[in-house]
């Protein structure tokens, strides 16, 4: 899993919680002090209400990118541990896994008729 949210970019290994839909929420657990200070200032620079860029890979191997505004971004510490979660109003997305299908699937029909055997 992979998520890039403007100049916010969160790796598997941190990421807890991946929703897609109307609204993109996904939730990050640190447990290194360090990384917790590079994700606090990126967290702080977002920008609200305002159109962001983000790109998102599901564990399933899916890769959507889109435009949405980000709604909400909560900050938590838990004794050792740090965290956030994010929410972001989607306003525009794509698919590209979707794309790959579509020109697999045309790849495969030009293969199946350059194959076909000549009528005697």
């Amino acid at each position: 899993m992979y998520v890039k949210l403007d100049k916010l970019e969160i790796m598997g290994t941190h990421l807890e919680e991946v929703k897609v839909g109307d609204i993109l929420s996904f939730e990050a657990l640190v447990r290194n002090p360090l990384d917790w200070d590079h994700f606090f200032e990126r967290i702080e620079m977002l920008k609200y209400h305002r159109n962001t860029p983000f790109t998102v890979v599901t564990r399933e191997g899916d890769r959507i990118q889109g435009l949405g505004e980000t709604i909400s971004a909560e900050k938590w510490r838990n004794g050792i541990h740090f965290g956030f979660k994010i929410k972001v109003r989607v306003k525009k997305q794509k698919s590209l896994s979707d794309k790959r299908m579509h020109e697999r699937s045309a790849n495969h029909q030009a293969v199946i008729a350059e194959l076909s055997p000549l009528p005697f």
